[in-house]
């Protein structure tokens, strides 16, 4: 917006609030003083003098306004007529980018002759140029007048785009018998898959019966139907909605937004071996696991005979003990998963109830952000792409050799269901390849660029503004699996759990009762932890671990710990026990003697007993008499007639 005016430039405003000639406007600025104010008023060269110009903010407040408001309007038109340029210059050059090769060249060509001609207009009148560059390119003069016409007014980065030929391309099509047509479309998009060939000759003998017509030849309805159908619906009617969605571009996720331990996804898998449990059955383990995002790098993971809710938990127990708490945590969505993990309750050799708790919910709890992603969908979910590598892997190994089973009912292996891996050695080697798995080097992803996902995972950690919440032991029991109504042994509250020993000084105040435990099923040496059945914590409980016969140290361990709780009972009784028995005993006050006033004169009782009472000689009289009655005689001492 222009702030400065000279006279001149007030009298052309034409304001009905300023004076409408020069002098006029003289005698207004100096009524009002306007040379007076240095900072309002200023001299400038120009047309070979000096003139005085004036801020627009001595002026009255009515033509303060209207230069506001005709300079805001000015601002608005150019940036419109900015916008419809650029508007016009994309479209300019989208038509030239899909114009064939041979109108690109001839406006290139066209671009060159007017190159000249504007440099030879430079020193050269336009007529004599324009005779020139037509002797020189053999370009008619009218034709270098259109071309000019065309570039006037335009961007000069434009001008290639505005000399493009016009090109119209072929603008005709073959008929062709729509009711033909339709049974062409419609035969051919099924998801059979017939072959266009097969389509094209049903088609042409029903038109011969139904005497259709026009009939195309079968290359011009093939282009035809691949232009007007598209090649993604024509996917889509004949190889399905799975096959059409892969002609869109995956999403490409930028995993260098998070760090270490900041988003972590989980999913389950099934091996493809035999392996035997611990009770004789064989069976195809499952194997559950947590992957950092960031660095790609397995952190825990458990296997179990089916995906279930409480395996997930110890894996989420595996990875918070040793990694951390993590932000963010990645979940399949799928019905599968969901399903078994409602229905597909883990088998425990435990004689109790393992409470039902999501671990979605445990998460919860921690301050974990839960995400449901699209099942089977391995751009939403890098750890299915993880496994899928690891798990062959682990499958095919030589280790494992007999066990495989064939990645599908139609590729079972020649030596089929000839071996079964024992449970334990299973878990040992799948941890060892696991371990394999995270320090493989030469790995080719965003973050980890030749390296190793260990390295990478590693590298985060140590820098210094990475900080991943520990967690406390009292945090990590909520992983824990929950065991409902398990009883403390009578005297001291000993909880035996799997053949195991669990004991601390807080049970005894707890003994008889039925209580509740938190414990690792893969870990039973691990401490427990303790609650009333309503679920207040008691304590960390440890294992007390069986010892040998002749086990002389383990036998003054134990007489050791035996000698400190007794001490730190007595010390407690000392602490509790003030007072001496004596002095108990002393502060017992002596008891008041009776004192009772006997009469002088012992009374007889004449009171009659109250009616419907009987004393015990009447009820035996009415009870003799009514046998008697019975028997049909006077008394019950007499013998009854024969008759």
């Amino acid at each position: 917006m222009n702030e400065w005016y000279s006279i001149a430039d007030l009298v052309a405003l034409n304001h009905v609030s300023l004076p409408k000639d020069k002098r006029g406007m003289l005698r207004f600025a100096e009524d009002g003083r306007w040379n007076l104010d240095p900072n309002r008023c200023r001299e400038v060269n120009g047309n070979g003098g000096v003139r005085k110009e004036y801020h627009y903010t001595l002026l009255p407040a009515l033509v303060q306004a209207h230069i506001i408001n005709a300079a805001m309007i000015a601002e608005i038109a150019e940036h419109e007529v900015d916008e419809r340029a650029d508007l016009r210059s994309q479209s300019l050059w989208y038509r030239y980018q899909t114009a064939p090769a041979g109108s690109r060249e001839k406006a290139e060509a066209r671009l060159e002759i007017i190159h000249q001609l504007v440099k030879l207009r430079e020193t050269q009148p336009d007529s004599y140029a324009m005779v020139l560059v037509e002797a020189k390119t053999g370009t008619p003069i009218r034709t270098l007048y259109r071309w000019l016409d065309l570039i006037a007014g335009e961007r000069r980065s434009d001008w290639l785009a505005v000399l493009l030929p016009e090109f119209k391309g072929r603008t005709s099509k073959a008929e062709c018998d729509r009711r033909a047509w339709d049974m062409l479309v419609s035969d051919y998009l099924r998801p059979a898959e017939p072959s266009f060939a097969s389509c094209y000759a049903r088609m042409k003998e029903a038109a011969e019966a139904h005497e259709w017509g026009p009939i195309p030849t079968k290359p011009t309805l093939k282009r035809r139907i691949e232009s007007e159908i598209g090649m993604a619906a024509i996917t889509m009617a004949r190889k399905g909605q799975n096959a059409a969605a892969q002609l869109f571009p995956a999403q490409t996720r930028d995993k260098t937004v998070f760090h270490a331990m900041e988003a972590t996804n989980a999913d389950g898998h099934v091996f493809d071996v035999f392996v035997k449990y611990e009770d004789g059955t064989i069976g195809r383990p499952c194997l559950i696991g947590f992957q950092d995002v960031y660095s790609g790098m397995v952190l825990s993971h458990r296997i179990s005979r089916t995906e279930n809710k409480e395996t997930t938990r110890l894996a989420i127990l595996d990875m918070i003990e040793s990694w951390g708490i993590p932000e963010h945590v990645y979940f399949d969505n799928g019905r599968a998963f969901m399903s078994k993990w409602i229905t597909g309750g883990m088998k425990h050799r435990f004689r109790f109830k393992v409470k039902d708790e999501e671990p979605k919910g445990v998460l919860t709890q921690l301050g974990v952000t839960v995400h449901n992603v699209t099942p089977y969908h391995g751009q939403a979910k890098p750890i299915e792409r993880a496994w899928r590598d690891m798990v062959d892997r682990i499958s095919r190994h030589p280790a494992l050799e007999g066990a495989f089973t064939g990645n599908n009912i139609n590729a079972k292996p020649e030596n089929y269901r000839s071996r079964a891996i024992p449970i334990e050695e299973f878990r040992a080697f799948v941890a060892q390849e696991i371990m394999r798995h995270n320090t493989r080097t030469d790995r080719n992803t965003q973050t980890a660029k030749g390296r190793s996902f260990a390295e990478v995972f590693k590298e985060s950690l140590d820098r210094p503004e990475v900080v991943v919440q520990r967690a406390s032991a009292l945090q990590l029991q909520f992983c824990m699996l929950a065991g409902e109504g398990k009883a403390a042994r009578r005297g001291n509250g000993e909880i035996y759990l799997a053949d195991n020993r669990y004991w601390s000084e807080k049970l005894i105040a707890h003994a008889g009762r039925k209580l509740m435990v938190r414990f690792d099923p893969e870990n039973l040496h691990d401490d427990l932890f303790v609650y009333t059945m309503d679920g207040v914590f008691i304590d960390r409980v440890p294992c007390i671990e069986a010892v040998g016969f002749n086990d002389a140290a383990a036998a003054r361990e134990h007489a050791r710990k035996k000698r400190q709780f007794m001490k730190a009972q007595r010390e407690l009784l000392e602490l509790g026990r003030l007072l001496t028995a004596a002095q108990v005993a002393a502060q017992i006050p002596d008891p008041d003697p009776i004192q009772i006033e006997l009469p002088k004169v012992v009374g007889l009782n004449t009171s009659m007993p109250a009616p419907g009472e009987l004393s015990n000689q009447d009820v035996g009289e009415a009870f003799g008499r009514g046998v008697a009655a019975s028997l049909g005689v006077s008394s019950i001492f007499d013998h009854p007639s024969k008759n």
